[in-house]
C-alpha cells in the first residue's frame, strides 16, 4: 500500500500542511520537527505522488469568522491576526473570510452564516456573544457538521472543539492586584468601578464578561486589600450611540478629587480618557481594558496608569491555525483550549505596545 503524507501526519500527530512543508522544503518548520518528519518518511520508503499533490493543492479549505461590531478597534485587531494566519496558509489553498455582524441582529447573522455554509466551509470561528441568540446559531452549525472553535468569549456547553481567549475573571483580578498595590500606603483609599448594565433580554445564556471582570476585581480587593473602599457605578451607555452619551463624563466630573483609583471595565476608551483629562485625574490610579490608539497616547502622557491587555491579534491568529490543525487531522480534532494570558501595560513598559502594532501593521 502506498504511503501518503496524510499517513505520516496521522502517525506523528501533526498537520498535513506541516508534513508537506517539511517534505517539499517550502514554508517554516522547526529543524527538529523537520528532521523527525524526514526520518520517518525515509523509514517508510515514502515517495511523493504527483497526482495526489495536485489534488491537495487544488482543494480549497474555507474558514469563516464571525464577530460583532463594537468596539471597532478590538475586532479589527482580531481580524488582522486572522488575516496574517490566512496569508501564511494561502499557498496551501486556505481562504479566510471575516464577518462583523451588527449588534443584536441575529437574523442577519443567521443569513450570512447559512450562505457561508451553503458555499462550503471547512471550519468556523465565532464568539459567544450575549447580544445574539447564540442557541439558534449553535444549532445551525451543529446541524451542518462543520468543526468550529470559539474565541474571545467561550461557550463550554456547545460542541466547540477549542476555545481561544482570556479568562475574564483573571483580567479583573489582575486589575485589582495592580490598583491595590498602587494604593497600599494610601490611608482610606477609595476605588470607583465603572461597569455597564446591559439589558439584552433572555435570548442568550452567554456570559457577561464585564460582570466577570467585576467579580474577579472585587474578589482580590476583598481578600488582599480589605482596607480599600470600593464603589460600583453602573452605566447604560450603548456602544452604537456612545459619542452622544454623557454618563461617563458626568460620573467622572462628580467623582473628581473624591476617589484614588478608577477601574473602567467596558470598552468606552475614548470617552473615558477624554473625561479623565478634562476633570484632572492625573493623581488618580486609572486602569482600563484593551489597547487602542487613544489608550496608547494617554499612557505616553502619563494620564493613564495601566491597560489590561489580552492580545486580540494573537486570538485571531491562533484561531485560524488551530482550525487548520483540526481540518488536517480530523481523527484527533479536540485539542486543549488556548488561554491568552493578560498583561498589564504601563508607561514604564509601554515598549510592549510596539509588539502589538507591529503585528497589526503586518496585515495592513
Amino acid at each position: 500500500m502506498r504511503i501518503t503524507q496524510r499517513d505520516i501526519a496521522k502517525h506523528l500527530n501533526i498537520s498535513l500542511i506541516t508534513v508537506s512543508r517539511a517534505l517539499n522544503g517550502k514554508g517554516y518548520v522547526s529543524a527538529e520537527l523537520k528532521e523527525k518528519i524526514l526520518a520517518y518518511a525515509e523509514s517508510l520508503n515514502y515517495t511523493p505522488h504527483k497526482a495526489s499533490q495536485v489534488l491537495v493543492r487544488n482543494r480549497l479549505q474555507r474558514i469563516a469568522f464571525f464577530s460583532s461590531t463594537y468596539p471597532v478597534y478590538f475586532w479589527n485587531d482580531i481580524r488582522k491576526g486572522a488575516s496574517i494566519a490566512g496569508e501564511q496558509l494561502e499557498g496551501f489553498n486556505y481562504h479566510v473570510d471575516y464577518h462583523t455582524i451588527p449588534d443584536s441582529d441575529t437574523n442577519y447573522y443567521i443569513s450570512i452564516l447559512e450562505k457561508e455554509i451553503y458555499r462550503g466551509l471547512s471550519g468556523i470561528a465565532l464568539v459567544n456573544q450575549r447580544q445574539f441568540a447564540m442557541d439558534r446559531i449553535f444549532r445551525i452549525i451543529d446541524k451542518s457538521g462543520i468543526p468550529y472553535v470559539t474565541f474571545n468569549v467561550d461557550a463550554p456547553r456547545s460542541r466547540r472543539l477549542c476555545y481561544i481567549g482570556s479568562d475574564y475573571k483573571a483580567g479583573g483580578r489582575l486589575a485589582a492586584e495592580f490598583i491595590g498595590k498602587m494604593l497600599t500606603f494610601k490611608e482610606r483609599a477609595k476605588v470607583l468601578i465603572i461597569n455597564l448594565n446591559e439589558d439584552l433580554g433572555k435570548d442568550s445564556d452567554a456570559p457577561d464578561i464585564n460582570r466577570e471582570r467585576q467579580a474577579g476585581f472585587l474578589q482580590i480587593l476583598g481578600e488582599r486589600f480589605p482596607r480599600i473602599a470600593c464603589e460600583v457605578a453602573m452605566i447604560t451607555t450603548h456602544y452604537d450611540a456612545a459619542d452622544g452619551d454623557t454618563q461617563i463624563s458626568d460620573l467622572l466630573k462628580e467623582k473628581a478629587g473624591k476617589v484614588d483609583g478608577v477601574y473602567m471595565i467596558p470598552a468606552f476608551n475614548g470617552i473615558f480618557l477624554h473625561a479623565l483629562d478634562t476633570y484632572d485625574y492625573s493623581k488618580t490610579v486609572t486602569v482600563l481594558h484593551d489597547l487602542d490608539q487613544s489608550a496608547t497616547r494617554y499612557l505616553e502622557r502619563d494620564l493613564l496608569t495601566g491597560v489590561v491587555y489580552q492580545n486580540p491579534v494573537l486570538q485571531g491568529y491562533d484561531a485560524v491555525r488551530i482550525l487548520e490543525h483540526i481540518i488536517e487531522t480530523p481523527d484527533g480534532r479536540t485539542i486543549p483550549d488556548r488561554k491568552i494570558v493578560h498583561n498589564m501595560i504601563m508607561a514604564e513598559n509601554r515598549d510592549l505596545i510596539s509588539n502589538h502594532f507591529v503585528y497589526t501593521k503586518m496585515a495592513d
